[in-house]
């Protein structure tokens, strides 16, 4: 099996997509780009009731269905209330770290259609008018979204569409760098996203056949913990491909590597699967340029689907990432590596 892969595909897919709006549960911009870029390579899409999108592909054997997802949502904010100014207030969609995306500008996705542009701001925003600006704790009742447009009161904000429910997409200012380094928001988890596309790309140019059938799933509300709690009747292993983690409990961890995820803060992956995906990646990977992780304040759509009673087995892998949940960074190395091991185990090696 060739593991040829192009690097240059990976980081252009990885912009495009992160340019797509698609906070959690806000799908409409991110199924059209999907529908699109799938149609291209000759694949059609379709979404179950949840809006998650899947494209199947026929296997070698039809004796299993396995799936393989990588989740388009992103943290971002929805609107629970305006305040007398114009601003906003606003709770977290996902996991949003507050004092990473101060001062960032966001697009605000009102119910009837219209975008406005915002921008996140603490309430005592400036250190020339507030003492406290420096000292205050960056969270949801210290911070807000401020408009930018001529709006002073709650009524200029709902003339222009705002109201609550409205959505809040935090934009990710993608910079690739000469040397492979990539630094942008959401590359949790539209980095593995690119991969599946381009192994996609890859069964469609080839001719390969994947070992078995395959559904290659793509959810919206994997950031708040149930992208993947329905999966269909036919999947009997679920694969998520999702960041991976670097820090002091990630030995081996670098921009350049891919993980093998072991347990979560739901628990342990399936065993015997999570064993073929080692042994995938020793096949398949450079060495050196993976490893095995135990990730406490982290869980993924595979094990969502685990523990919300579907009859399948999780496991989990993917492309290690600095900064997670901020402007995070990785390396496209560290793409290729995942892209190496989603091809081996989809081929059956390691079985």
């Amino acid at each position: 099996m060739s593991h040829e892969i192009d690097p240059q595909y990976l980081i252009d897919t990885l912009h495009e997509c992160v340019e797509v709006e698609s906070p959690v549960g806000y799908y409409p911009e991110v199924h059209a780009w999907l529908g699109e870029t799938l149609a291209e390579m000759g694949y059609e899409m379709f979404t179950d009731n949840k809006a998650t999108a899947y494209v199947r592909v026929a296997g070698k054997s039809a004796e299993k269905c396995v799936c393989v997802g990588a989740h388009l949502d992103t943290i971002g904010l929805v609107v629970r209330g305006i305040n007398d100014d114009g601003t906003l207030r606003v709770r977290q969609l996902g996991g949003i770290n507050y004092a990473s995306i101060e001062g960032e500008t966001c697009l605000v996705h009102c119910r009837d259609g219209r975008t406005v542009a915002g921008q996140v701001i603490c309430n005592h925003h400036s250190v020339h008018v507030w003492a406290e600006a420096k000292t205050d704790a960056r969270t949801e009742d210290t911070m807000s979204v401020s408009l930018v447009a001529d709006v002073a009161s709650a009524e200029d904000a709902r003339a222009l569409g705002v109201t609550e429910g409205a959505v809040i997409g935090i934009d990710p200012h993608f910079e690739a760098f000469d040397n492979g380094y990539v630094v942008s928001r959401h590359i949790d988890d539209k980095a593995s996203v690119a991969v599946l596309l381009d192994v996609l790309r890859w069964l469609a140019e080839s001719g390969e056949r994947p070992a078995y059938d395959t559904l290659f799933a793509f959810p919206v509300y994997e950031e708040i913990g149930h992208g993947g709690a329905w999966v269909p009747a036919e999947v009997s292993e679920y694969v998520a491909l999702d960041i991976t983690l670097i820090g002091p409990d990630y030995a081996g961890s670098d921009e350049h590597s891919v993980g093998v995820i072991c347990s979560d803060a739901k628990g342990p992956y399936d065993w015997e699967l999570t064993n073929t995906l080692i042994a995938c990646a020793e096949s398949a990977c450079t060495p050196g340029r993976w490893n095995t992780q135990v990730c406490f304040h982290y869980s993924t759509d595979a094990n969502a689907a685990y523990t919300h009673t579907n009859d399948l087995r999780s496991g989990a892998f993917g492309m290690a990432c600095l900064n997670t949940h901020g402007r995070e960074r990785c390396h496209v190395d560290a793409l290729v590596e995942t892209e190496r091991l989603c091809r081996a185990y989809l081929m059956g090696e390691g079985r």
